[in-house]
């Protein structure tokens, strides 16, 4: 249960990084290139002790490590502009509901089997975003409260799925760190890339807090995808039970601290919304 515990934390700590970071006037673009650089770093270092294959860009597997790794780095960012424009709590609800895309696929692509309780538990996933993000007296569909998050639901879906089909049809277990090590690698030359054509201000980069808000969001990403694959292969749990667990308490951590820290306003109907998640995520790992 300790790898358990370990992902949750440093999944949190995503969110509530990107949140305090904004406190301290940090470029969003230099966080997320400081953070890929790091997580790289940790991947092939402490995960292949620098020891780089020559087979890697040979791998079945790579084409699809380089996609999510594109899609990462565009994912961050919104992630991190959400987490500072729509809240902690509900980034983090729309991130974790879109776990239903990939059930979806799963029941689509390799024909498991769906029942009746599972189908009302992604129903209730996809209400639950929508409850979650709503605000009265705006005009939702133009506001980038709500905007943002639904983006998050579709390309963290998506990004998932990917790595859903990576997993079970091209990745040999052993090559797990390999995987993962690219896609942030990736990841981190896409976001440079993007960076040299968005013109960002060298001054962006040498600015201090960036720099250590980089770095620790970076150890935030590595460590929540690191303890989530020990949890999967060392827990005797599901790991649809796994995911749910993970997922329900990252939700309640970052409302708590969205309601504490930030103080973050939710009304009745969103959290009906964040109740409808628990609810939903419980019917998809019970059935």
């Amino acid at each position: 249960m300790i790898y358990l515990a370990l992902s949750i934390i440093f999944a949190t700590s995503i969110y509530i990084t990107f949140k305090l970071s904004e406190q301290f006037s940090c470029n969003l673009f230099s966080i997320i290139i400081y953070n890929y650089l790091t997580a790289s770093i940790l991947g092939f270092g402490f995960l292949l002790n620098f020891k780089i294959a020559n087979s890697l860009l040979y791998h079945p597997w790579t084409y699809i490590a380089i996609l999510v790794g594109l899609l990462f780095t565009g994912m961050f960012f919104i992630i991190g502009l959400s987490s500072r424009k729509a809240g902690i709590a509900i980034t983090t609800v729309a991130s974790k509901m879109s776990m239903v895309i990939p059930v979806l696929f799963s029941i689509f692509y390799f024909s498991e089997e769906i029942f009746l309780i599972k189908s009302i538990g992604l129903f209730l996933a996809v209400v639950a975003v929508f409850l979650s993000l709503y605000k009265k007296g705006k005009n939702n569909f133009k506001s980038l409260i709500f905007v943002l998050p639904i983006v998050i639901f579709f390309g963290t879906g998506i990004i998932d799925t990917l790595v859903k089909f990576a997993q079970h049809l091209k990745i040999p277990e052993n090559e797990t760190p390999e995987f993962t090590s690219l896609v942030f690698l990736v990841a981190l030359i896409s976001g440079i890339i993007a960076a040299i054509f968005k013109k960002i201000p060298f001054k962006n980069f040498i600015h201090t807090p960036t720099l250590l808000f980089g770095i620790l969001l970076g150890i935030s990403n590595f460590g929540s995808l690191f303890f989530l694959i020990k949890a999967l292969n060392l827990s005797k749990l599901d790991s649809s039970i796994v995911f749910a667990i993970i997922n329900m308490v990252i939700v309640v951590l970052s409302l708590i601290t969205g309601y504490f820290l930030f103080k973050e306003k939710l009304s009745k109907i969103n959290l009906l919304g964040i109740f409808l998640a628990f609810l939903s995520l419980y019917l998809i790992s019970y059935s």
